[in-house]
């Protein structure tokens, strides 16, 4: 059957099609003429007038106090701002309101950790940093006279005079979608920021940091209000609002602080900013880390971290903080180590949990070997053979630096054994997602004795098969790095935080294996060249345009205990070195 058209019915046809054309291109129109318009309205923006900058650039509190001592210097830079906000009275903190306030926020690893590494062999002691407690305690004074002050934080965000009227500048730090390992690692650096720079230190409570840790600061909680208004992705965050320039109302970009800076500095008028949003991941914000932009963020009222990097090292290379961090930590590979354990302490709960385990798998051990394997490969056909090949080279690792005895086999086994008169007892704690490593050397040590006769005890405690976050995945976790921050010898996952913060609260230098495919005769696991945990593809040298001195200069070259991270697993970045 043959459909007849209708007369007029290709015309209409036509017609339409030509509608749709206009249509789009009418659309097309409409998005040049906005990209058009946010670029103009950017660039008026960029450059409107605002109050004059002082042709003397601002200067950090640090550095108007060179004649003092180094510590004494941020000392009474911190103690300025707690008195001009309430008094010299608001310093004092009696002993019935202490006494309140740790029984409101018990904190029993405060006392207890201190004793337990204590405990730990093959290490020295690491005697108690008695400048950096007075800090300490003098920063947690500023913190409760600014959140006495305030009351309502974010009142007084949204009144939007915050600075001028409290004296109280903030560091608010979020930390979402990652492992303890990264939120700790940015925290502990935002925590030390926070000090050298005079600002109150806030955290979401969505973090779940006061799920797992104590409150760190004498009086003063630094749980952020749960209304408090977070930056949140927005039409700068796209592709156009890039192109364009486009910022958000209220917090403004790294890219158009700086570029305020360079305004500054070449005389111009600029407006003032109230709030910066700061992202620590990759790319660095290599600038963030001059002294000249360290200078105007003075003048900015509210700073906003998100990310997962470990920067404190690149704190040692701002010349304005580097003095008193050399007088505050005299060995710099014990700079996080310090803070771990005086800051990031573990709640009850986590506390208890790692005195059961800690009791349980490690009081009767004569030695204890810890090992943290990583997978970030997931599962399937890759997963067995990359999982296979990197419990081999562990197992090379062991053998190699004799970290366990090795086993009687069937070459062997025809020979006497050598009985010791003290055999020992071996504990090895793994910490992985999956138990393939744990099933091979359980096996390996069930089946087999040993040529010295030592008893070697293999345990995990969990597998979960992949990464889970929430508060219950953070206080196993926590708890875990703890277990293995208190062994003698550490085999760790390089890139791994949750190894890493294992190896700064212990103060230990770990073994790094390898997981990719190695050229024959070439080395399966290399030893730490540091305490100090690796700040990953962190710029090695100086991006200060406006600080001549320094600019371009590779940092080792100006700061010797700021060396590369070790090369393994193809690592790059920087971290903190003994000077000794």
């Amino acid at each position: 059957m043959f459909r007849v058209a209708k007369p007029g019915g290709q015309r209409k046809e036509w017609k339409m099609r030509i509608c749709h054309r206009r249509h789009r291109l009418c659309l097309a129109a409409v998005l040049l003429f906005f990209i058009f318009f946010q670029s103009i309205v950017s660039l008026t923006r960029h450059s409107r007038k605002g109050r004059p900058v002082n042709s003397v650039m601002p200067q950090l509190p640090l550095a108007e106090r060179s004649h003092e001592g180094p510590v004494e210097a941020l000392i009474n830079a911190i103690r300025d701002v707690t008195v001009g906000v309430g008094g010299a009275e608001s310093i004092v903190y009696s002993d019935a309101d202490t006494w309140n306030w740790e029984r409101k926020y018990p904190c029993q690893s405060r006392n207890e950790m201190v004793t337990r590494y204590s405990q730990v062999r093959k290490r020295k002691v690491l005697e108690p940093n008695s400048q950096w407690a007075a800090v300490l305690q003098e920063y947690s004074a500023l913190h409760r006279t600014c959140m006495r002050k305030v009351g309502n934080v974010t009142r007084d965000f949204d009144d939007g005079t915050g600075n001028s009227r409290t004296g109280c500048k903030f560091l608010v730090v979020n930390l979402q979608h990652v492992g303890i390992g990264n939120k700790v690692a940015l925290l502990t650096s935002a925590v030390l920021y926070a000090i050298l720079t005079q600002r109150v230190l806030l955290i979401p409570s969505h973090s779940y940091i006061p799920q797992t840790m104590c409150e760190p600061f004498l009086g003063s909680s630094w749980v952020l209000d749960e209304t408090f208004p977070l930056p949140v992705p927005g039409w700068e965050d796209t592709l156009v609002g890039r192109w364009t320039g486009w910022e958000s109302p209220v917090w403004k970009s790294t890219a158009f602080f700086e570029k305020g800076v360079d305004s500054a500095r070449a005389g111009k008028w600029i407006d003032p900013l109230y709030a910066l949003n700061v992202d620590h991941s990759h790319p660095e914000k290599q600038r963030f880390f001059c002294n000249t932009e360290q200078s105007y963020l003075t003048q900015v009222p509210w700073l906003y971290f998100h990310g997962c990097l470990y920067f404190l090292p690149k704190l040692f290379a701002i010349p304005a903080f580097r003095t008193p961090l050399e007088a505050l930590f005299p060995d710099p590979s014990l700079a996080l180590t310090n803070l771990l354990r005086t800051v990031m302490l573990p709640n009850d709960y986590v506390w208890q949990t790692v005195k059961q385990h800690d009791d349980r798998l490690f009081k009767n051990a004569d030695q204890l070997v810890g090992i943290q394997v990583r997978f970030l490969w997931g599962k399937g056909v890759k997963f067995k053979h990359d999982s296979k090949r990197v419990n081999s080279h562990i197992k090379d690792c062991i053998a190699r630096e004799k970290l366990l005895p090795s086993i009687q086999d069937g070459l062997n086994s025809s020979f006497k054994r050598p009985v010791s008169r003290n055999p020992k007892v071996i504990q090895v704690l793994i910490t992985s997602l999956h138990t393939a490593l744990y099933d091979d050397l359980l096996q390996q040590y069930l089946e087999h004795e040993t040529i010295t006769g030592d008893v070697v005890r293999v345990a995990q405690i969990s597998h979960e098969g992949e990464q889970h976050f929430g508060a219950s995945a953070d206080a196993q976790a926590l708890a875990e790095i703890l277990l293995l921050s208190f062994v003698d010898d550490l085999i760790a996952t390089p890139f791994s935080t949750f190894g890493g913060l294992a190896q700064a609260y212990g103060a230990i230098k770990p073994w790094f294996f390898e997981t990719k495919i190695l050229r024959k005769k070439a080395r399966t696991c290399v030893r730490a060249q540091s305490i100090d945990v690796c700040y990953q593809r962190a710029q090695e040298y100086y991006d200060c345009p406006h600080d001549d001195d320094v600019d371009s200069l590779p940092i080792e070259r100006v700061i010797p205990y700021i060396k590369s991270c070790l090369s393994v697993e193809d690592n790059d970045g920087i971290q903190l070195m003994s000077v000794d």
